[in-house]
């Protein structure tokens, strides 16, 4: 096992989930349909969770998340706020769906990292598959409401 590149993947996963647990709570706080900003809003729950989770692997593989990779997740996180949209103290009428599809891509890649470690359980005993498989599932689960919340979002802001 390259403990160097493993090390360098999980903090590159680690900056990806600072900035994906950002984007999952400003969603829940600030998407135009209740109904969905409330499920987001337990989405964001977990993925918090899932990143102390991902703390504690790293811990256990004898790495530790990046500071500077931290804090540019979270200038990133802000950043990515600033769209080229006409409007400067309002939301855009589809910056609701976006969003959505951002956090489906957050999931993606968030599911794509457990499941490269769940690969490597069975070459290092330092990880547990069992808890990788739960994660893998989660993820699954998650990318499947999102997409339900995706299509409700569209309906609500295209057709309406």
């Amino acid at each position: 096992m390259d403990d160097e590149v493993l090390h360098g993947y999980l903090q590159h996963h680690w900056a990806g989930s600072t900035a994906g647990v950002s984007l999952f709570h400003r969603v829940a706080r600030t998407h135009g349909i209740p109904t969905v900003a409330a499920a987001v809003g337990q989405l964001a729950d977990e993925v918090a969770q899932e990143r102390e989770t991902m703390r504690r692997i790293m811990h256990d593989l004898g790495t530790r998340p990046s500071t500077l990779g931290t804090v540019a997740a979270k200038v990133g996180a802000e950043l990515g706020r600033l769209k080229p949209n006409g409007r400067i103290l309002t939301r855009a009428p589809l910056t609701d769906l976006v969003e959505i599809e951002a956090l489906r891509i957050a999931v993606f890649g968030k599911r794509s990292g457990w499941e490269v470690l769940r690969s490597l359980a069975g070459d290092d005993p330092r990880l547990d598959p069992a808890l990788l498989d739960d994660l893998v599932s989660r993820s699954e689960r998650q990318l499947e409401t999102l997409a339900q919340l995706h299509l409700a979002t569209a309906r609500r802001r295209i057709v309406a």
